[in-house]
Parts: C-alpha cells; sequence; structure tokens
C-alpha cells in the first residue's frame, strides 16, 4: 500500500486548505463552531462523553479559522476605507 502521508502532500496541505476555505464566509465557520460547541454541550448533558468530546475538539479549530477570517475580513475592510 502506498504511503499517503509524504513530504509532496505535506507542502501543499496549507495552501489547499486556504484555498479551500477562502471560498467559505466567515460567518458560516464562526456559525458551524458554534452549533458545534452546543452540541458538544448537549451530549455532555446526555451522558455521550465520547461523541461530545470528539465533537469539541472539531469545534475549536473551527471557530479558530472562522475568527481569524473574520478578522482578516475587518482590517481589508479598514484598508479599504483608509484608501
Amino acid at each position: 500500500m502506498e504511503n499517503l502521508i509524504n513530504m509532496e502532500s505535506l507542502e501543499n496541505l496549507k495552501e489547499n486548505l486556504d484555498k479551500a476555505l477562502s471560498e467559505v464566509p466567515a460567518n458560516y465557520l464562526l456559525g458551524a463552531g458554534a452549533v458545534a460547541w452546543l452540541l458538544s454541550s448537549g451530549l455532555k448533558h446526555a451522558g455521550k462523553a465520547k461523541a461530545a468530546s470528539f465533537v469539541e475538539a472539531l469545534s475549536v479549530p473551527v471557530l479558530s479559522i472562522g475568527l481569524y477570517y473574520k478578522m482578516t475580513e475587518i482590517s481589508r475592510k479598514k484598508e479599504v476605507l483608509a484608501d
């Protein structure tokens, strides 16, 4: 079986992620992260600790990426208004 994780595929990982996520609005990413966080809270209260920790582990990166894109979006708007 071929090794799928090699240096060639990892070199392009950042560019591929940026390209794919640049088309998604920041508000969608923030909303998805918030929904995942609320879902994990509901799963914890329902007694599904393993599922809750999995969903919670996904919510943090999604919220971080959404926040990053929102901040860059705001800074771009400020630059345009300053010009």
